[in-house]
């Protein structure tokens, strides 16, 4: 499978690579990864502390207090799955997350308004979430406006997806949010207590247990043909 991988927040592609080169290894030969920087200049997020060089370039994708830098954002991720895709797969860490679950659950929101089977109601076959930020709204954001959605929101994201996430993640509950937006039928959920990390063999239940999630995630479509 061909997965599409967004950084966080004040990181960028080579983070990422990073956090999840253990959890790659896990998962076998059999998958290819396109680790896509941000556009917008970030500082070094601080979690990061001596494990990468201050002097490095870092990066997000949108200014999260900025309405029209986000939907430049989303506009920008339509265009690159378009011209550089198909993926078959997502996978993202917190601010990452937030961006590709926006676009999913605000065009499969609009498949369902225009009463037509857009491709983009499934753009991939499964996403993996890692301490997944909460999603914006599509249709505010074009006005301008801030919205972050909740649990009540009216579509939901129906491919495979895997949630690894802690209870005492520094951002609150954002994860379960998303969790909450994805269709439970193929939903596979890793909690742990590491905080706004990606799980390492440094503590390998918890390893195990992510690998578990995104194994069951990849299953889900290897099984649907």
């Amino acid at each position: 499978m061909h997965f599409l991988c967004l950084h966080g927040l004040g990181t960028n592609s080579k983070v990422l690579e990073t956090q999840t080169a253990a959890i790659r290894a896990e998962l076998g030969d059999g998958h290819t990864y396109d680790f896509v920087d941000g556009a917008v200049p970030w500082p070094k997020a601080p979690e990061l502390g001596d494990m990468f060089s201050d002097n490095d370039q870092y990066f997000g994708y949108y200014d999260p207090h900025n309405a029209q830098s986000m939907y430049k954002a989303l506009l920008d991720l339509e265009n690159y799955i378009e011209t550089e895709g198909p993926f078959d797969g997502l996978l993202t860490f917190s601010h990452g997350g937030a961006l590709s679950s926006s676009l999913l659950l605000g065009k499969a929101a609009e498949s369902i308004e225009d009463g037509i089977d857009s491709k983009w109601k499934n753009p991939f076959k499964c996403a993996i979430f890692l301490c997944s930020g909460v999603p914006w709204s599509l249709e505010h954001l074009r006005k301008n406006e801030l919205v972050r959605l909740d649990r009540n929101f009216g579509s939901q994201i129906s491919i495979p997806t895997a949630h690894v996430w802690a209870l005492n993640d520094v951002w609150g509950d954002m994860s379960a949010v998303v969790e909450a937006l994805c269709l439970p039928q193929v939903r596979h959920s890793s909690i742990h207590s590491e905080g706004h990390t990606v799980p390492t063999k440094r503590t390998p239940e918890i390893f195990r247990s992510a690998v578990n999630a995104i194994r069951r995630t990849i299953w889900e479509v290897e099984a649907s043909g």
